[in-house]
């Protein structure tokens, strides 16, 4: 059986200027929308924690799970996710997003 869930990956590096607070805020307001957002199916995060130096700079990473890529193109142009990227914008340094169809 094929998975018809799309994974949307986004990894995240903070400016130097960026402190804990504002990186958890960034957490808290990428969290909320899952609730803001229809058709995000799931939502996780965590920190880096491998011990092989090869995360360029990216600290935080972010799974959103769609069934569809309308559901995830509808995600990407919805106003709550343009104001996120617009506010996050002050405190990212780098960003990396990729998007792939979970194999089973």
């Amino acid at each position: 059986m094929v998975s018809t869930k799309l994974r949307h990956v986004v990894l995240f590096g903070f400016k130097h200027s960026a402190d804990k607070a504002q990186v958890d805020e960034l957490v808290t307001r990428f969290r909320a929308l899952h609730g803001l957002v229809p058709d995000i199916d799931a939502f996780e995060w965590g920190t880096n924690s491998s011990p092989e130096g090869l995360s360029h700079g990216h600290s935080h990473a972010f799974t959103l799970t769609f069934a569809s890529e309308a559901a995830r193109d509808a995600y990407l142009v919805h106003p709550q996710h343009q104001a996120f990227a617009d506010w996050a914008g002050k405190v990212v340094e780098r960003v990396l997003v990729v998007d792939y169809w979970a194999q089973d």
